[in-house]
């Protein structure tokens, strides 16, 4: 090797980020004179590898909190699971709150929600009920069976997974009879969530020490995945 390429090889070296020259990302070099302490690719860096409450071996907390999430969700004898992921809760005789199923929760990343009927209309099934939308897209839940909206609960548009309650109905027994899932579909629906987070926290260390560079931290499974692969499993999870 000359004087040239040494020097050259030299500098090289004297600029890989420590994250790099530990061997932890494949390729980062410093652009902060080593300045760490104000380093925001550093603070990210060191957030994933000593969070031991939501990460293990620098998977992204985000995967760890939604497989956490749906992993402490049980079947409950007092809610009514309904298809397109609704759930609702007798409170009157053909009165019920209407909500969403946690399960759906769990997965929905950084969510507005807008109820598409008002108080006083009749809902057929099949109608469109609820548009989720975020920086992702849209995605819709439709009534799984017909009901009356008598009224909201709160405001959705304020926090719209404060409550999973967020309309009164009123339908008769046998719709509603129409719309349930029973304890098995909804163990296959609970176990098919699951098995999506797992087969995502699988495939993450293929492509994460590229989404790590730059110091972005990923907040939400939609940026982890992709837009269009995010929508491809709420659609999944609402059919």
């Amino acid at each position: 090797m000359n004087n040239q390429d040494e020097f050259t090889d030299n500098n090289y070296n004297m600029l890989k980020c420590i994250w790099m020259s530990s061997g932890v990302i494949e390729y980062k070099l410093c652009d902060k004179k080593f300045d760490c302490e104000n380093c925001q690719f550093d603070k990210v860096i060191r957030n994933f590898s000593s969070d031991d409450k939501h990460t293990s071996s620098g998977i992204p907390n985000v995967i760890n909190i939604i497989l956490n999430k749906l992993e402490n969700i049980k079947f409950d004898d007092k809610i009514i699971y309904l298809r397109n992921n609704l759930i609702a809760r007798q409170v009157l005789p053909n009165t019920y709150y209407l909500g969403v199923n946690p399960v759906l929760v769990s997965y929905l990343d950084n969510v507005g929600m807008m109820m598409e009927c008002g108080a006083g209309r009749n809902v057929s099934s099949g109608h469109t009920v609820l548009n989720f939308f975020g920086e992702w897209g849209t995605v819709s839940l439709s009534a799984p069976m017909n009901f009356s909206i008598y009224d909201k609960v709160n405001n959705p548009a304020d926090d719209p997974m404060k409550t999973k309650w967020f309309a009164i109905i009123g339908a008769i027994p046998q719709e509603i009879a129409s719309g349930k899932l029973d304890h098995t579909e909804w163990d296959l629906l609970h176990q098919r969530s699951i098995n999506i987070i797992n087969e995502i926290k699988m495939s993450y260390p293929k492509v994460g020490p590229t989404m790590l560079d730059g110091g972005s931290q990923i907040k939400y499974l939609h940026q982890l995945v992709g837009k269009d692969k995010y929508l491809e499993i709420l659609k999944s999870l609402i059919s």
